[in-house]
């Protein structure tokens, strides 16, 4: 019986050894198993990473001929042009009545102290021959002395006010306040958008006044305004202008302001052939005969009239693309529609 129990507890020990054996050989078999696995992962996600991007989606219409005919496409190459750095600006036609009735209390006190320096000389004389008194010649000065001083000081304030609008030199004011009262000369203030800087003053401006877009004005005469604009905070110049045509205070202008920057090459875009669509900015390039691609374009600046949009090279175009300007909205709708939805922006 003694051995019977032995033997049954020999044969239970040896049972309980022989499972943990096969649990830990289990463990040592997985953990050598996992690197092969994981090495064969990231082979298959190396294959997969190019087929997916071979596979790239890409916007495409289809069109033949005759269906590019009833939907009135027409196309051109983008026009390469060099645009000269400039920046938009808007502001409008300057009020001349507080600078010409300062030019009034200037005037009216250069002729006093042309009279004190008058009284001055006189008494200067007399005070030689000891024909007046020390008083009266102190007195005489001291107007003088007075008089020099409120012109020194309303000039510098109208400076201070209108920098180099504002001349020292009596004929040449006098001349220019006679240009604003016959209009033949204009003042314009114009503000660059809010959060720019202009580091140097523009070397010339293209000015377009609201309702005569088609009689556009240049000038050369800029200066920097001597206070930022008090509602936006913008930096703001002074043009003087020869106007065309008569200029009323208040008239809104937009001027294009010339910096004395090179040129930048790029290419005009006409603004039929700019799409907005899924928050971004597009355009449809003919391929091939019936095969019409979306691409998306970087718009750099607005240019004037009609003319559309510059952008630079590299900007999404070259020369030799042919995009459509007429119909690229009906070529979206085409192209959602072959997609299975989708609505236009």
């Amino acid at each position: 019986m003694n051995l019977f129990k032995k033997l049954l507890h020999f044969l239970i020990t040896l049972g309980v050894l022989a499972g943990l054996g096969f649990v830990l050989w289990t463990g040592v078999r997985n953990q050598r198993d996992k690197p092969a696995v994981a090495e064969e992962a990231a082979a298959a996600s190396a294959d997969a990473a190019p087929a997916e991007e071979e596979t790239r989606e890409e916007f495409i219409v289809m069109l033949d001929q005759e269906k590019a005919t009833a939907l009135a496409i027409e196309k051109v190459q983008p026009r390469k042009m060099d645009l000269q750095a400039r920046r938009m600006a808007f502001g409008t036609v300057m009020n001349p009545a507080p600078l010409i009735a300062l030019d009034g209390d200037v005037a009216a006190a250069e002729a006093a102290l042309k009279a004190s320096k008058a009284a001055n000389d006189r008494t200067l004389t007399l005070a030689a021959t000891n024909d007046t008194t020390k008083k009266a010649l102190d007195a005489s000065e001291a107007q003088y002395e007075a008089d020099k001083i409120k012109v020194d000081g309303l000039i510098r304030g109208a400076q201070l006010e209108w920098g180099g609008i504002f001349t020292s030199d009596d004929a040449k004011r006098r001349a220019f306040m006679d240009e604003l009262i016959s209009g033949t000369v204009a003042l314009l203030r114009v503000d660059v958008m809010p959060g720019e800087a202009l580091a140097a003053v523009p070397k010339a401006a293209r000015i377009l006044v609201i309702g005569r877009e088609n009689e556009p004005i240049t000038t050369t005469d800029i200066i920097p305004a001597t206070s930022a604009n008090p509602k936006t905070q913008a930096q703001g110049f002074i043009l003087r202008v020869k106007p065309p045509f008569t200029l009323r205070p208040g008239m809104a202008l937009t001027a294009w302001m010339e910096l004395p920057e090179k040129p930048r090459p790029g290419f005009a875009i006409p603004r039929g052939a700019i799409l907005r669509h899924d928050g971004r900015t597009w355009v449809y390039a003919q391929e091939e005969a019936e095969k019409y691609v979306r691409k998306p374009l970087t718009l750099d600046t607005p240019l004037e009239a009609d003319q559309g949009w510059f952008i630079t090279e590299g900007a999404g175009l070259t020369e030799d693309d042919v995009i459509v300007v007429v119909g690229a909205s009906s070529l979206l709708s085409e192209e959602l529609k072959a997609q299975g939805g989708g609505e236009l922006e």
